[in-house]
């Protein structure tokens, strides 16, 4: 292995413990609605990656960002009081899963534009959220 391979795996590698190590003090320290506004974060910036791996047809890249937004979504509709939350609930329910269905065929089809498209909901989405506060 080349120096130049060895230096960019350690960088690598030290990102992702920065990464775990930030994450771990955000989610010990904050309240639900800021946790919540963190995967909603995380979600969007995971989209726009998705589209720029897509366009430097980095396949890997690409297809584990999309999981992860995915995964971030279900996580979202995953956390939704459905008895409690009343027709708000359920609204964001249906979008959540009709967010998740779209990002599964932009997946699977490569689509770049219902991906910015799918970018630009969980981002209003988000701006929604961070409003209620």
């Amino acid at each position: 292995m080349s120096k130049k391979d060895q230096k960019t795996m350690y960088r690598a590698s030290a990102l992702d413990s920065y990464s775990k190590v930030d994450v771990e003090t955000k989610t010990t320290a904050e309240n639900p609605h800021h946790l919540i506004s963190l995967l909603f974060e995380k979600g969007c910036v995971l989209l726009r990656q998705s589209t720029e791996h897509l366009k430097r047809d980095d396949a890997d890249g690409f297809y584990n960002a999309t999981s992860h937004a995915m995964q971030i979504v279900v996580g979202l509709r995953g956390i939704l009081d459905l008895e409690n939350g009343g027709d708000l609930a359920a609204q964001l329910y249906e979008t959540y899963t009709a967010i998740g269905l779209s990002l599964s065929k932009a997946r699977n089809d490569k689509d770049l534009a219902a991906i910015e498209k799918l970018y630009t909901a969980l981002n209003e989405l988000r701006d929604g959220w961070e409003a209620i506060k």
